[in-house]
């Protein structure tokens, strides 16, 4: 092969290179994935799904790690409604976990109510994506739920977080 015919060959490889690497770059910035979010949440989904069983008092959920901003907690998981009803009921602590995990299969407005809950609590809800929804702070209630104030997010949410008071980070939840 002739040098002209090698110089065209690397050229034309080049440009396959630069255009694929294009059509990429095009892609991407064309995503309606603006913030990163899916990214976030499929990291979140991937920490929910690989939680391992927890221990202590709380055997019956699963445990994992998730950050709220530029902070790692380690989380009690319920994922399911019987978990998820349960919650931290008749506790006066959460059992040396840094919060409880609440996980939705779809977006949700439930309301949670603090029903035989024996210390305040903070709250956080979060959208799929992790972005903060809203935050309040529960107070104990030692009736039946049907006697308990209900506290409601602002908007909907697929995840909630409990904690003790002054203990949720402000920020992003994510895996």
């Amino acid at each position: 092969m002739s040098s002209r015919a090698r110089l065209a060959a690397g050229a034309a490889g080049l440009l396959v290179v630069v255009g694929i690497g294009l059509y990429f770059l095009g892609d991407a910035l064309t995503s309606d994935d603006d913030s990163g979010a899916s990214r976030v949440a499929t990291k979140l989904e991937a920490a929910v799904a690989h939680a391992k069983p927890a221990v202590g008092e709380l055997s019956r959920l699963s445990e994992t790690t998730v950050h709220v901003g530029d902070e790692q907690l380690r989380v009690a998981v319920a994922d399911d409604e019987p978990e998820r009803h349960q919650g931290l009921r008749g506790r006066n602590d959460i059992a040396g976990y840094g919060g409880m995990l609440f996980v939705f299969d779809a977006p949700t407005s439930t309301p949670f109510t603090m029903s035989t809950v024996r210390t305040p609590l903070d709250i956080g809800f979060y959208a799929a994506d992790g972005h903060a929804v809203d935050r309040l702070r529960m107070e104990p209630c030692r009736f039946a739920a049907s006697d308990c104030p209900l506290y409601r997010a602002d908007g909907s949410f697929s995840y909630a977080i409990e904690t003790l008071p002054g203990d949720l980070p402000f920020g992003r939840l994510s895996g």
